[in-house]
């Protein structure tokens, strides 16, 4: 549970326990060495922060290419491997954006203690528990098969770690939490041929179709979101739904600039994968967000129902080392409790938290040196601690 006193929010309760005492989770400052062994983390929070509490579902995005290969590509030739414990790669200044790269190569603000690995299982599984524990619904999980017709399980690496994600799920789920699956189709950096979709997304029906681990509430199908759906072409779209929205609850990554009536036709909800959204900087967007819904919630789908509208929520963004121009600064977790406050104007059906583990673009909650699970507290206090408020 969580009370305030004076204006704080504090942790006092043993819903995090298992937050508070993972041997992977550390803060450090950058004048300060990260260890390897868990260290008491901060639990307060700016006197600022008062949430109102958030509806469920919450899915936050996380990704599946986190192996030595990647983190040695990001942290760079020249970044000290051996060194006990892991140095911090680079240096932020007080504004939380300025940022001094320490090892030329490097790409990253942040670092885990110790490098892991999702060919791991045991990495996989303390993701699910630790986001179950923060209160999320789940993962929508940022997948692509390798777009052939006889892919299996052991096939590649993303099919390995789909799978041993869904164990996972499994896991927690047959102790007793919660925990379930969305898929957020990869299909945005890399746009895909018709082909290649379909290979695809025939895999994860026959595969996953009726998998307890995927979330069934919506409509019965499991959800897929299209990313970057906005980026093809509308024929393709209206071939895809028509092949597979059957199969599929089919979320758009639209925002209020591309949805239309003929987006509107092709897909039962939409969500838009807004990493940078500025609380600050640009206080309107919120009623963009709010635009935005209102314009997915006009039209119904086929079978009646109504058509959903997921909201973006995201604890900062910086990727300024790795070629980026644009930096959120967290704010000890004020940035994401604003976002939650602005975008709750649109009444979200639910929330596509960005993201677990997309630490290259600085939107990450996994547990990292640097913040520790700072933001992961401000994440529970949003979805689980506060009352569940607000009508549309």
């Amino acid at each position: 549970m969580l009370t305030r006193t004076s204006g704080t929010i504090r942790v006092v309760g043993a819903a995090l326990a298992l937050v508070l005492t993972m041997s992977a989770c550390g803060s450090a400052s950058d004048s300060a060495s990260t260890s390897s062994t868990s260290v008491a983390p901060t639990t307060t929070h700016p006197s600022k922060v008062t949430p109102a509490g958030a509806a469920h579902p919450a899915f936050a995005f996380y990704y599946l290419w986190w192996d030595t290969v990647h983190w040695h590509s990001r942290l760079g030739p020249n970044y000290p491997y051996s060194a006990q414990p892991l140095p911090l790669p680079a240096t932020l200044s007080g504004d939380g954006c300025t940022v001094v790269n320490n090892y030329p190569g490097n790409q990253l603000t942040d670092v885990a203690p110790q490098l892991w690995t999702q060919d791991d299982p045991a990495r996989i599984h303390e993701d699910v528990v630790l986001a179950a524990k923060a209160g999320l619904t789940g993962f929508a999980v940022g997948w692509a098969g390798t777009g052939e017709p006889d892919q299996t399980a052991t096939g590649s690496a993303f099919n390995r770690r789909l799978a041993a994600l869904v164990a996972a799920v499994h896991q927690v789920n047959q102790a007793g939490t919660p925990f379930t699956l969305w898929i957020a189709y990869m299909s945005s950096a890399a746009i895909r041929t018709r082909d290649a979709m379909d290979n695809d997304l025939h895999y994860l029906q026959t595969t996953y179709g009726t998998d307890s681990a995927f979330d069934h509430s919506n409509s019965g199908r499991p959800t897929l979101v299209m990313m970057g759906s906005r980026k093809y072409p509308q024929a393709f779209l209206d071939a895809t739904s028509a092949t597979w929205r059957p199969h599929f609850y089919l979320v758009a990554d639209e925002n209020w600039a591309t949805w239309n009536s003929a987006k509107a036709a092709d897909f039962d909800a939409d969500q838009y994968y807004w990493s940078s959204q500025n609380p600050i900087k640009n206080p309107g967007s919120f009623a963009l967000i709010k635009k935005l819904a209102t314009e997915v919630r006009s039209t119904r789908n086929p079978d009646g129902t109504a058509k959903k509208f997921f909201s973006p929520l995201a604890p900062g963004y910086n990727k300024v080392i790795g070629g980026g121009s644009s930096c959120v600064p967290r704010l000890e977790g004020q940035t994401m409790v604003d976002l939650y406050t602005g975008n709750s104007k649109a009444a979200p059906d639910g929330w596509m938290v960005i993201s677990w583990n997309e630490i290259d673009e600085g939107t990450y909650l996994v547990p990292l040196s640097r913040y520790g699970d700072k933001d992961l507290q401000t994440l529970h206090s949003i979805l689980v601690a506060a009352p569940t408020g607000g009508t549309r």
